[in-house]
């Protein structure tokens, strides 16, 4: 699929193509679930059914490719796991770029889910890492509507994030406060420790946030701040959580499914990423990563939507 920039091992690539290829020791299946803005779980869920039928087995990976204009990730991840259950890890992320579309059965796709089983005799790993600290003591989503926040405390979403982070609220313009959200995402924390951030896509009129995802009313939230230290060490902790489930194999390939807004945080500095992702496997392996607007990861629980994420996924 497309992304915003993608990189091999120690090279960004501004405008071009990378490709990692695999052997017949690697078993895959595609599916393509279309016509996704009508029902993204169903989309997401028969994409998922009709990759995991063409297996002989068992998959060791369910990636998903996801136009997330079609809907919100979560329920494509929803769908798919209705029908991989909580056995098989899931990685991937959603098309970006200036024209978004995924590839698969020789076309170019949009307003679709595309879902690709693969089974290997040989370990699969799944690494996830972001790059926030919380900041201030959580809180509560009070009113909403899909992807809007509308309030936060009781009181406008708007005015408590601006509180919370430290903005200037009237003195922002549209531009300037869409730059300051990249770098203090909101975060759903869960129940194992873990949290699943939430980019802020902008505001709206009434004092309203428009978020990547949908958060429902009754939710906690934290705020976050994203450092450039912290970015870089993500994509280790990734990498090396990635690498650690492959047991005693050593990693002979490896995706990597990164955030288009962390990029944009860090503007020419996008080499410095690739290289942290690239040492953090010593002597790296064929490596073919892209920039996504939204990340999968899921290797426990039922929730795997991520945004500011960094996914590793190796192939023993």
């Amino acid at each position: 699929m497309t992304g915003d920039g993608v990189f091999a091992a120690n090279e960004p690539i501004e405008d071009g193509c990378v490709a990692v290829a695999f052997d017949k020791t690697i078993e895959c299946g595609i599916g393509v679930g279309g016509n996704a803005s009508k029902d993204f779980r169903a989309a997401g869920h028969d994409a998922a059914r009709d990759a995991l039928e063409q297996l002989s087995d068992q998959a060791g990976l369910l990636m998903l490719l996801v136009d997330t204009r079609a809907g919100d990730l979560a329920d494509a991840i929803a769908g798919a796991y209705e029908v991989s259950g909580p056995d098989v890890p899931m990685a991937g992320g959603a098309a970006s770029g200036a024209d978004p579309a995924q590839y698969a059965h020789g076309e170019a796709l949009t307003d679709a889910v595309v879902a690709v089983a693969l089974r290997s005799e040989q370990p699969i790993g799944v690494g996830n890492a972001h790059s926030c600290s919380v900041v201030g003591e959580p809180s509560i989503v009070t009113s909403c509507e899909g992807q809007l926040i509308a309030e936060i405390d009781g009181r406008p979403a708007e005015e408590v994030y601006l509180e919370r982070v430290g903005g200037r609220g009237g003195q922002l313009s549209d531009e300037a406060f869409e730059a300051m959200a990249i770098t203090h995402p909101l975060a759903q924390p869960e129940t194992h420790g873990n949290r699943r951030l939430r980019h802020i896509l902008g505001r709206s009129r009434g004092g309203g946030l428009v978020c990547a995802a949908h958060i429902p009313a009754g939710t906690a939230i934290e705020f976050t701040v994203l450092s450039l230290d912290e970015l870089l060490r993500s994509g280790w902790d990734s990498v090396t959580a990635s690498v650690e489930s492959l047991g005693d194999h050593e990693p002979e390939a490896a995706l990597v499914f990164d955030c288009a807004g962390r990029r944009r945080v860090l503007g020419h500095g996008q080499a410095q990423e690739v290289k942290a992702i690239t040492e953090s496997f010593g002597e790296p392996p064929p490596l073919a990563g892209l920039y996504t607007d939204g990340e999968v990861a899921r290797t426990r629980g039922t929730k795997g939507d991520h945004n500011h994420s960094v996914v590793t996924v190796t192939f023993a």
